[in-house]
């Protein structure tokens, strides 16, 4: 297929790929995606292949809202080991750590300075489980980066590949280990206003109430901007959405930050559907973000994981949300582009997400309207 080879072409930059090399793919939804592995698997061989669809990928020099993008990361001092698993169905945890361990295992063992990317199906569910069934084997000391697959924004299938098997619901892990250590960065440039609310019912990712009133009614009075009247009419819960982006929930975490929930739709009875599952008795606020603000984050993520990297870097790659479009507007490209500025000649890649993993601490990591850098 075309495209795959003239991205993994650009990737390679005239390089013949050899066994532990390592190409990664983000591709957009219109594809026969089978096909596209299949093409990139030809050009990366030996080497192996993972990757997943996107809303839409970059680079340090483009935006490709159709098309795809490719990452070549070549082996010898970084070592990969890649693994998927399919139809990951009700199991998320269960899943999450057989495809880490599977990963771990292809890898050799863990190393002194590793870490783990894992990329999702986008619809899978409460992506929490993910992240916990990764830390299950990867424990305290190993980071986790990735995303989770996207689409045209339909909330329809998101496609995930690892080797030639290309997936619908499944997760690809790779297990990543380098003789030294590995940068990861992770900021949003949201900010909390009004006052802290308490989710008092709650079902999954729909919040049914926030300090025990409906919570529609308690988010709307926090709010900075108030949706215009024909957006609460009910007509049409996309132009509700839509007029949300600006403003999504922050979930207060155990290091005193906010992990940021963009609101999908509110429900007929006064709820609100997130993208990202919250528990009851959890700490939300309103956030807001200034599109300088989100860039300023983005910046300081790369900056972050640049830092945190030391000797010769192979490349960057980047996670950044869909959610974070809409706000930046017209400057979406000056995201990429303070990225790339932050991290000097260092070649990068990423997409834009249906949520982004990125764990320090604790079996917690899932984040929405996020920028990850992992600096190899």
């Amino acid at each position: 297929m075309t495209a795959a080879h003239d991205a993994c072409a650009a990737a390679l930059a005239g390089r013949t790929p050899e066994v532990g090399d390592l190409m990664i793919l983000f591709p957009t939804i219109e594809y026969d995606h089978a096909s596209l592995f299949d093409a990139a698997q030809e050009m990366a061989a030996p080497g192996q292949v993972v990757g997943c669809s996107a809303f839409s990928s970059f680079t340090q020099d483009t935006q490709v809202s159709h098309g795809t993008v490719a990452a070549f990361l070549p082996g010898g001092e970084l070592s990969f080991g890649v693994a998927g698993v399919d139809a990951v169905g009700s199991d998320i945890f269960g899943a999450a750590r057989e495809v880490t361990q599977l990963a771990l295992d292809q890898a050799g063992g863990e190393a002194d300075n590793s870490a783990l990317m894992i990329l999702s199906d986008g619809l899978v569910g409460d992506q929490r489980e993910v992240v916990r069934g990764a830390y299950a084997v990867a424990g305290a000391t190993v980071p986790l980066v990735g995303g989770a697959a996207a689409n045209d924004q339909q909330l329809h299938t998101t496609i995930q590949s690892a080797g030639r098997k290309v997936t619908n619901n499944g997760l690809v892990a790779v297990w990543i280990n380098s003789p030294t250590p590995l940068g990861v960065g992770v900021r949003h440039g949201w900010e909390p206003i009004g006052e802290p609310m308490i989710v008092t019912r709650a079902d999954g990712n729909i919040v049914y109430e926030l300090d025990g009133l409906p919570a529609v009614d308690a988010y709307l009075a926090q709010r900075m901007f108030r949706p215009l009247e024909a957006n609460l009419s009910g007509e049409g819960e996309v132009t509700f959405s839509a007029s949300t982006l600006d403003e999504p929930l922050g979930l207060m975490n155990v290091s005193g930050g906010f992990d940021v929930r963009h609101i999908l739709y509110r429900t007929p009875d006064g709820g609100l559907q997130l993208f990202g599952h919250v528990n009851e008795q959890s700490v939300v606020q309103a956030m807001v973000g200034h599109w300088e603000d989100l860039i300023g984050a983005a910046q300081d993520a790369a900056g972050e994981a640049a830092s945190r990297r030391t000797g010769d870097p192979h490349g960057a790659l980047v996670f950044s949300c869909t959610g974070r479009i809409a706000p930046l507007g017209p400057h979406l490209a000056a995201e990429a582009t303070a990225i790339s500025r932050a991290i000097g000649s260092t070649p990068m890649a990423g997409f834009f997400t249906y949520g982004e993993f990125a764990r320090f601490t604790g079996s917690t990591g899932f984040h929405n309207a996020t920028v990850v850098v992992l600096a190899l």
